[in-house]
């Protein structure tokens, strides 16, 4: 057979999310721990879409950074990874004694993530950031419609996100990408659920 063939965006390696909304996701099992650039412990997760128009792909480096240098920081920092655990299934009454062993817990675990284009100060790159977690959507993934180029080019996008719920975003400079390792070598019986 000689080389030739027509193109089509439907065929193509790897799905990629292309709106936001809410989506139905797998916690990947490359979701990590780092150490901030504050020297504060992190936790990157990475996402796979389970289910509709999206299925496959991914949306990566959720930061969740724990923070506990005042009484409210700490406050707020428990209750960011409490929302976490609660929405992969945590019960009330599970204790979690690293960010490890947290990490490690919810690889595999599915939850619900609302998300949102956000252009970066820092390299001027527009990309889906987690805005809100919660338990898994019986309905499904929503896509909303909005896409990066609409962002990008100056369309706003509403936010409706629960001021109680979603990702404790990181203080410009606390991000480091290339600090820390994983560290996730706990004894599978150590998790809490």
């Amino acid at each position: 057979m000689a080389f030739g063939f027509t193109t089509d965006e439907n065929n193509v390696f790897g799905q990629s999310v292309q709106e936001a909304g809410t989506y139905n996701v797998k916690i990947l099992p490359q979701s990590e721990v780092k150490t901030s650039s504050n020297g504060n412990e992190m936790a990157v997760f990475d996402y796979e879409v389970v289910d509709g128009e999206y299925a496959g792909g991914q949306v990566r480096y959720d930061n969740m950074v724990w923070k506990d240098d005042t009484q409210e920081a700490a406050e707020r920092s428990q209750k960011n990874f409490n929302n976490m655990a609660v929405a992969a299934g945590a019960k009330s009454g599970v204790s979690f004694t690293s960010i490890q062993q947290f990490v490690q817990t919810l690889v595999g675990k599915t939850i619900n993530i609302k998300v949102e284009w956000e252009t970066s100060n820092y390299n001027g790159k527009t990309n889906l950031v987690v805005k809100a977690k919660n338990k898994v959507d019986q309905e499904g993934s929503k896509p909303n419609g909005i896409t990066r180029d609409q962002v990008a080019n100056g369309s706003k996008q509403q936010t409706n996100a629960s001021p109680f719920a979603g990702n404790q975003q990181a203080q410009q400079g606390d991000l480091n990408p290339f600090n820390g390792n994983g560290g996730l070598d706990i004894d599978p019986n150590d998790l809490p659920f």
